[in-house]
C-alpha cells in the first residue's frame, strides 16, 4: 500500500490492497516516542491477538492510571470502518486532520476474523475524503506502519493475500456470469424459471411430507394419551397440527423478512458506497475524458442493442 523504506524489495503481496471492515483506535505520539517502550503497549506488540483479549485491553489501559497510549473506549457503531489496508500500511477515515509526519500508535480490530493488530505509524497523506459518501468522517487519512513485529506482518500479508484471492475469484465469477447473460440472455432467464420452479416443487414436497409423517405420530401419540373416540383424536391432532403449522409459518416469516432486510441494507449500502465512488472519480475527469467515457459508454451499448440482442 505504501513503500517501506526498511524493505527495499518489497514482497509483491505485501502491495496487495483490500477493503476491510475494521474497529479502529489511534492516539497521537510523539516522534521520541515511537522506539519508546510505552506501559501496556509491549505485551499487546505480540503479534496476533484473538478477540476475546480485547476486554482484557482495556482493562489494562483502566489500570495504567488513564495512560494516553491506549484509548479505553468501547468499540461504539460509528467506530466500525471501512479501511484500505496492506502490510505496509493502512487507509481511513477520521474526525480529526492530521499532518504528514504525525505519529500515531493504531489499534485495530479486523472484524472479519477477530484479529487484533497494535502498532505504531507514520502519517504519509491526510486529504479531504469522498464528500459524496454518507455517514463518512471529513478526512482520509493514510499512515505508514514503522514497528509492525514480524508476527504481525506475516499474518497481514496472509490475510490480505487470502481476502485478495477471494475477492478475484468472486470478481471473475461474477464477470463470467455477467457475460454468459449478456451473450443468452433468453436462455438464462427460461434456465432460472426451471430451476425456481422445480425448487418451489421440492420444498413443497417436503413440508407435506414432514407434516403428514408429523400428523401420523400426533394420531399415535393421542391414542395413547388420551382415551377419546376416533373423531375426537381426529380432532385433537388436526388442531395440534394446525398450531404447529401457524407457529412454523410465523417463524419462517420472521426469518424470511429479517434476512430480506438486511439483504436489502447491504445492497443499499453497496450501491451507495460505489455510487459515490463513481461521483467523486466522474468530478475529477476533465470535459474531455468525460466525452470520451460517455462516447465509449454509448458505443458499447448500441453495439450491444444492434448486434447481441
Amino acid at each position: 500500500m505504501f513503500k517501506n523504506n526498511n524493505n527495499k524489495k518489497l514482497n509483491r503481496r505485501a502491495a496487495f490492497r483490500i477493503y476491510e471492515q475494521a474497529n479502529l483506535f489511534y492516539q497521537k505520539i510523539d516522534s521520541n516516542q515511537v522506539s519508546e517502550t510505552q506501559p501496556g503497549f509491549e505485551n499487546l506488540l505480540l503479534g496476533s491477538h484473538q478477540a476475546k483479549e480485547l476486554g482484557q485491553l482495556n482493562s489494562v489501559a483502566e489500570s495504567s492510571g488513564g495512560d494516553v497510549s491506549l484509548p479505553s473506549s468501547i468499540s461504539q457503531e460509528n467506530d466500525t470502518l471501512n479501511v484500505n489496508i496492506s502490510s505496509t500500511g493502512i487507509a481511513f477515515t477520521c474526525k480529526d486532520k492530521l499532518e504528514i509526519g504525525d505519529y500515531l500508535m493504531i489499534r485495530i480490530l479486523l472484524l472479519s476474523n477477530m484479529t487484533l493488530i497494535m502498532a505504531c505509524c507514520k502519517v504519509v497523506y491526510s486529504k479531504p475524503s469522498n464528500p459524496y459518501e454518507k455517514n463518512q468522517y471529513p478526512f482520509l487519512t493514510g499512515v505508514q506502519f514503522i514497528n509492525l513485529t514480524s508476527e504481525d506482518t506475516k499474518l497481514l500479508v496472509d490475510h490480505v493475500s487470502r481476502r485478495k484471492k477471494q475477492q478475484l475469484f468472486l470478481a471473475g465469477l461474477m464477470i463470467s456470469i455477467f457475460m454468459t447473460i449478456l451473450a443468452i440472455p433468453e436462455e438464462i432467464f427460461n434456465l432460472v424459471l426451471d430451476l425456481s420452479d422445480k425448487l418451489l416443487d421440492v420444498i413443497v414436497e417436503t413440508v407435506y411430507i414432514i407434516f403428514d409423517y408429523m400428523d401420523v405420530g400426533l394420531g399415535h401419540v393421542i391414542k395413547y394419551l388420551f382415551n377419546v373416540s376416533p373423531h375426537g383424536r381426529q380432532m385433537i391432532g388436526f388442531y395440534v397440527l394446525l398450531a404447529i403449522q401457524l407457529v412454523s409459518l410465523i417463524v419462517f416469516l420472521r426469518v424470511i423478512v429479517s434476512a430480506c432486510m438486511r439483504l436489502g441494507q447491504n445492497l443499499v449500502a453497496y450501491v451507495s458506497r460505489k455510487k459515490a465512488s463513481v461521483l467523486y472519480y466522474w468530478g475529477r475527469q476533465t470535459l474531455l475524458n468525460k466525452i470520451k467515457m460517455t462516447g465509449i459508454g454509448v458505443l458499447a451499448i448500441s453495439c450491444y442493442v444492434l448486434f447481441a440482442v
